[in-house]
C-alpha cells in the first residue's frame, strides 16, 4: 500500500478542521483552512514542522501575530507566504493557549453539587483566566443568573436539566500547569491571547470575546493564581498536595486540554486522576477516550465529564451545554 506524504496528510487535515471546526463558528477560518489545503507550497512548509505544530489554529494565530490581517484567503496568502518564516518561528515558539473564560460556564454546572471552600487547579492553564469562575456572573438563558451583578458576565446556552449553582464558589486557592505558562502583566500575554481569538462570523474580530480575554486578563493581573511550569502527567500530584493544604475540596479541571498529549499520557493522566483525592473536571473533545464513551455526542462536540463519568455535551468555546438527561438517544 502506497504510504501518504506528510504534505498530503497536512492538505486533509486542515479539509477536516474546516468542516468539523471553523465552518459552524468561523467562516473567515475555514475559507483559509481550505486555502491552505488546497495549497501544495504552503502544505509542503507546514508539513516539515512536527505534527504538534502544525495545527490550524496554531498557525492563524501565529499569522495574526505576525500582522496578518483578518482578510479573504486570496488577500492574505501571498503574506502568510512572504512572512513564513517569522510565522514558523512564533508556531515553534509558542502553543495553543486559548484562555476561553466562557468555558467556565460550561464546567461550572459540573461541580454545582459542592460544598463549602474548594481548591481549584486547572491543567494547561496558559495563563490561568478560567481559575477565575467566582469573579463573573453567569446567564445560563433568560432569567437564570448566578453570581452578583456587578460582576462581568459570562452568557451559555443551558438544557433544562442543567444543574445550576445556588451560588459562585468559595475558592480558597487557585493554582495551576501549563509546559509554557502566560504571564498576564506581560504585554506579549494580552496580544497572544487576542490572537487566538476566532473570528466571527463576519470574518471580522470577535469583539465580544476580546472583551472578555481583556476582562479575565485585568481579573488575573488584580489577583495573581499560582500558575507554575509543569507536565500535567509528571507535576500535577505536587500541585494537588499543595492545593490541600488550602481547602479539604479539590478540584482540577480542563478544556481543550488533552487533544495535544499522546494517548498513553491521557490514559496516564486518567489513572493519575483516579487515585487522586480530587474531583476531576474534564471537558475535552468527544473522540478522545477517558473514561465510559459517549457514542451520542455529535462530532466537533466536546464532552464533560466528573470523575470520567459523562455528563453533557458543549460547545467548544462555551457557547452551550447539553446536559445528558436532555440528549436525544
Amino acid at each position: 500500500m502506497e504510504s501518504v506524504s506528510d504534505d498530503k496528510k497536512v492538505s486533509d487535515a486542515y479539509l477536516r478542521w474546516a468542516q468539523l471546526e471553523a465552518d459552524d463558528r468561523s467562516p473567515r477560518y475555514a475559507e483559509w483552512a481550505r486555502g491552505i489545503a488546497n495549497d501544495p507550497v504552503l502544505c509542503e512548509a507546514i508539513a516539515q514542522l512536527e505534527p504538534i505544530k502544525r495545527q490550524a489554529n496554531l498557525l492563524f494565530a501565529a499569522a495574526r501575530f505576525e500582522g496578518v490581517p483578518l482578510q479573504p484567503w486570496s488577500d492574505v496568502r501571498d503574506m502568510i507566504a512572504g512572512s513564513w518564516n517569522r510565522i514558523r518561528s512564533t508556531m515553534l515558539a509558542r502553543m495553543t493557549q486559548t484562555n476561553e473564560a466562557r468555558r467556565m460556564a460550561t464546567l461550572l454546572p459540573a461541580i454545582a453539587h459542592l460544598q463549602g471552600p474548594i481548591a481549584l487547579v486547572e491543567v494547561g492553564a496558559s495563563a490561568g483566566l478560567c481559575l477565575y469562575p467566582d469573579r463573573w456572573r453567569y446567564r445560563f438563558g433568560a432569567g437564570k443568573y448566578v453570581g452578583d451583578a456587578a460582576l462581568p458576565l459570562l452568557e451559555t446556552v443551558a438544557s433544562p436539566s442543567t444543574p445550576l449553582p445556588e451560588r459562585l464558589p468559595a475558592i480558597a486557592w487557585r493554582g495551576g500547569l501549563d509546559l509554557q505558562p502566560l504571564d498576564p502583566d506581560e504585554p506579549d500575554t494580552k496580544a497572544w491571547l487576542e490572537a487566538l481569538v476566532w473570528p466571527d462570523a463576519s470574518g471580522g474580530v470577535d469583539g465580544a470575546c476580546v472583551d472578555r480575554v481583556r476582562t479575565a486578563i485585568a481579573i488575573a493581573r488584580r489577583e495573581p493564581a499560582h500558575v507554575r511550569r509543569g507536565d500535567l502527567t509528571v507535576d500535577t500530584r505536587a500541585v494537588v498536595e499543595e492545593a490541600a493544604r488550602h481547602a479539604p475540596t479539590v478540584v482540577v479541571w480542563h478544556s481543550a486540554v488533552l487533544a495535544y498529549v499522546s494517548a498513553y499520557e491521557r490514559a496516564a493522566f486518567a489513572d493519575l486522576m483516579g487515585e487522586l483525592p480530587v474531583t476531576w473536571v474534564a471537558n475535552e473533545g468527544m473522540t478522545l477516550e477517558i473514561g465510559p464513551p459517549a457514542p451520542w455526542a455529535q462530532p466537533g462536540d466536546f464532552v464533560l465529564r466528573r470523575d470520567a463519568q459523562p455528563l453533557a455535551v458543549t460547545d467548544p468555546h462555551g457557547g452551550a451545554i447539553t446536559w445528558l438527561d436532555d440528549i436525544p438517544r
